[in-house]
């Protein structure tokens, strides 16, 4: 993760980090609180505990952010931007065609498992965040919005013509299904698959084909 990411940052609580060393901070405490937040809760992330890890004073942390909320809403602003650029770096979906809706739907389905246990910790805090602010959520769903606009012509191209018309809202459901799986394994974790084990991408990634074919080939 770069500074560049910072770019555009413009949100209430938060403050431009302009100058290079402002800058070096903000992002030391951005990536100090995603690893805090691989093994503990946000509401058990301290100010204190943030600002060891990334080396500044507590005074560094406040003359940036007003809050630890406006703290969240930052980090998440900076995951999203740089899930956004790792995107569109990317050559287009269209032009790395597939062989078949499996053969597309298996790696995608894995890099998105891998990516959310990454960002598990972020994930986990925006959803509890989310049940008393209902825009806590809003960033990284619409990041997960644009990657399934961005994959869905490339699937109803694999289904073919034949396809029926209601072949788009069954990819979009599917991918519904993908990302409230793994978000309710993040959070409550049910059983008797969690996002971290080894079958899970694959498991999900069958479900998704089956649906979207079985739909696809609906009269």
């Amino acid at each position: 993760m770069d500074a560049s990411v910072l770019d555009g940052l413009d949100l209430p609580g938060v403050h431009p980090a302009r100058q290079e060393r402002s800058r070096t901070v903000m992002l030391a405490l951005i990536e100090a609180g995603l690893e805090l937040l691989r093994d503990r809760s946000f509401d058990a992330l301290s100010i204190a505990d943030l600002c060891a890890a990334a080396g500044v004073t507590t005074g560094s942390f406040y003359a940036r952010f007003e809050s630890k909320e406006a703290y969240l809403r930052a980090v998440q602003q900076v995951v999203v931007t740089e899930a956004m650029r790792d995107m569109e770096a990317a050559p287009a979906p269209e032009h790395v065609p597939p062989a078949s809706l499996r053969d597309y739907l298996g790696p995608l389905v894995a890099n998105s498992v891998r990516w959310r246990r990454r960002y598990e910790g972020l994930i986990r805090a925006s959803l509890r965040a989310a049940r008393v602010d209902e825009g806590a959520w809003s960033p990284l769903r619409d990041l997960g919005q644009v990657r399934v606009e961005r994959t869905l012509p490339v699937i109803l191209g694999l289904l073919g013509p034949t396809a029926s018309p209601a072949a788009a809202d069954a990819v979009r459901f599917a991918f519904q299904i993908l990302f409230g799986t793994l978000n309710n394994m993040m959070l409550v974790d049910p059983g008797p698959f969690g996002i971290h084990d080894e079958a899970t991408p694959r498991l999900l990634a069958e479900a998704m084909v089956r649906l979207i074919e079985a739909e696809a080939a609906r009269a």
